[in-house]
């Protein structure tokens, strides 16, 4: 899709206000080691200062080479986003916040992965597989629509979106998380929906409307389950699925080519992506990584 990843919202000129901080904590599963904070913030001051408190400044070092970032999660967009005056300011916070959901989420599919190669060449070696497993397979087949079983298939599917290129899509389809969407229903990446429960529809427009979701995380992993799954990227996972099979490291630059369905602009959208991932921003995240727990 993309109106707003073609419009990109001008920013009134309105001072940040520094409020008192209000944070609401919970804790998500460990992954990797990583003790989780689930946080909910106002503004953006209230944002800098968290990341800050947990060794990071996001106008300093999200552009630094191979940043590596605390395992803290922001529920939604600072209310403020779009008023900040600084661009830089701006874009460093939008960051900052998206690429740990964005980290996470790949951490996950990762895990899976293991766990499905493993499995795969427990078939292949015509083993039994344990009632847990053959349970876990049969789950993953649904969640990923494939075929009972299907694990070279599954293979795939579960696999990794490049930060890179899924910051890039949140950027462009956000305008820098200032797009009502964005504020309103934590959609990150435009994908439509059907008018009713669980989605905004569209200013002007009765027939269009986006999918919301409740944190940004549900956000970064529908997104990736839908690179992962849908008939309309086959070509997406067959150009990963080849850079694997080669032992080749993932390139973001052409696996964005496959993605010219995402939006009804087609190559210019392509070609749109490519020039925000060579943002210096956006560029430095692509060796990204969460400060290591030990």
């Amino acid at each position: 899709m993309t109106g707003f990843g073609k419009h990109l919202l001008t920013c009134a000129s309105l001072a940040v206000a520094v409020l008192p901080v209000w944070l609401a904590v919970t804790l998500l599963p460990n992954q990797g080691g990583l003790r989780i904070k689930y946080t909910s913030v106002r503004t953006v001051a209230e944002t800098i200062d968290l990341f800050k408190e947990n060794g990071f400044d996001p106008q300093k070092d999200i552009s630094g080479n191979d940043p590596e970032l605390p395992p803290v999660f922001i529920t939604d967009l600072p209310d403020d986003l779009k008023a900040v005056p600084d661009t830089d300011i701006r874009k460093a916070v939008f960051i900052s916040i998206v690429l740990p959901h964005v980290l996470f989420a790949n951490e996950k599919i990762r895990a899976d992965r293991r766990r499905l190669q493993q499995l795969h060449r427990s078939i292949a070696k015509e083993r039994t597989l344990r009632t847990r497993d053959r349970r876990w397979l049969e789950q993953m087949a649904k969640n990923y629509r494939t075929s009972r079983m299907d694990t070279e298939e599954l293979l795939r599917r579960v696999d990794i979106v490049p930060p890179r290129l899924a910051v890039a899509q949140a950027v462009q389809e956000t305008g820098w998380g200032t797009s009502r969407f964005a504020q309103a229903g934590n959609a990150l990446f435009g994908q439509h929906a059907p008018l009713g429960a669980g989605s905004i529809q569209a200013s002007g427009n009765a027939k269009v409307a986006l999918k919301s979701f409740d944190t940004l995380q549900d956000s970064v992993r529908d997104y990736m389950r839908n690179l992962n799954r849908n008939r309309a990227y086959r070509g997406f996972r067959a150009a990963r699925a080849s850079m694997r099979a080669s032992q080749r490291p993932l390139d973001e630059i052409e696996l964005v080519g496959t993605l010219a369905l995402y939006s009804e602009e087609g190559r210019v959208y392509v070609e749109r992506l490519r020039t925000v991932m060579y943002l210096p921003e956006v560029q430095a995240v692509k060796h990204a990584g969460f400060v290591d727990p030990r």
